[in-house]
């Protein structure tokens, strides 16, 4: 099955957390969305314990493999993470993998000046 595709929120200084749209995890088939290198992702885990979001790499720096991106979010907590130039799929897109995806949900968001 393919990837759950996220669709980015424009967002400017001052926007609350609270106002950004937030969609469920894919934890069969992992989401992805258009890699701009100006987009971020909010997770938020509403589970009773942690959650790994892992953002796979496509990149390799002097012959070495770049890793996946793995962050850990604490049960009930927030993450805020940034993507990369490591994280650009040849096909344009970035991928994103849960480790479990019960109670988690994710916005991306793209500031807009």
């Amino acid at each position: 099955m393919p990837r759950t595709e996220f669709t980015a929120q424009s967002v400017s200084a001052g926007t609350p957390l609270a106002a950004i749209t937030m969609n469920a995890a894919d934890g069969t088939n992992g989401n992805q969305w258009r890699y701009t290198g100006r987009r971020r992702l909010i997770v938020r885990n509403g589970a009773a314990s942690a959650v790994t979001v892992t953002i796979r790499s496509n990149s390799r720096v002097a012959g070495l493999t770049v890793p996946d991106r793995v962050v850990s979010v604490a049960a009930s907590g927030t993450a805020y993470i940034p993507e990369g130039p490591e994280a650009l799929q040849t096909d344009g897109y970035v991928y994103c993998d849960w480790s479990a995806a019960a109670s988690v949900t994710a916005g991306l968001i793209e500031e807009t000046r």
